[in-house]
């Protein structure tokens, strides 16, 4: 084998006589562990050569995604959060920034969960959100804040915050953060609700 063109650990065993499956599986999880590195190199180069290849393959699917897609993410989490506040509010401005950050179908969607499916507000603190133009990035760092919290202590989450400049981990267990990502995924799944 080439060494340039190495990627990652050799496969030895059953999995190196990989099916279709199994390559296809591998090949996306070194994409994903490519674009995770690309993340944290360009956002945290001072720390991240204290990753592995196994922290690079335990890293969250969420860091892979792309800018865009991430930055939608984390307000979404964030407004799951503040979901009691957010259906409260009445004013235009609010609600259109809300709209343009979460996306209207999972604005509605969320607007539309009964509270016994919503996070009650003395779990976890939620920024306060007066003006449309705090929205997008209160929601954000409300959002940052969980998805570092749903991250085990340890060197992958120590590079993820560092990539995460102006997050710190929510006060919240793992297990909670980590519900609140999945509903979140589950909540952008409905139909009409897509990002």
């Amino acid at each position: 084998m080439n060494p340039a063109a190495h990627t990652g650990p050799a496969m030895r065993g059953p999995a190196a006589q990989a099916t279709p499956d199994a390559a296809h599986e591998g090949r996306a999880r070194r994409q994903q562990r490519a674009m995770v590195a690309q993340r944290l190199r360009s956002r945290a180069a001072d720390t991240v050569a204290s990753l592995n290849w196994d922290a690079l393959d335990a890293a969250p699917g969420w860091l892979a995604l792309s800018d865009g897609a991430l930055q939608r993410f984390e307000a979404q989490v964030g407004a799951l959060l503040c979901a009691p506040m957010l259906k409260l509010w009445i004013d235009g401005p609010r609600l259109g920034a809300a709209r343009a950050a979460l996306g209207a179908a999972f604005l509605q969607a969320l607007r539309a969960l009964p509270s016994t499916q919503m996070l009650p507000s003395n779990v976890a603190p939620c920024p306060r959100i007066d003006s449309a133009e705090q929205v997008t990035l209160q929601l954000r760092g409300a959002g940052a804040s969980v998805l570092l919290a749903s991250m085990q202590p340890g060197t992958l989450r120590s590079v993820v915050a560092a990539a995460m400049a102006s997050a710190t981990p929510a006060a919240m267990a793992a297990p909670l953060a980590q519900s609140l990502i999945a509903r979140t995924v589950a909540l952008a799944a409905q139909p009409g609700s897509g990002t």
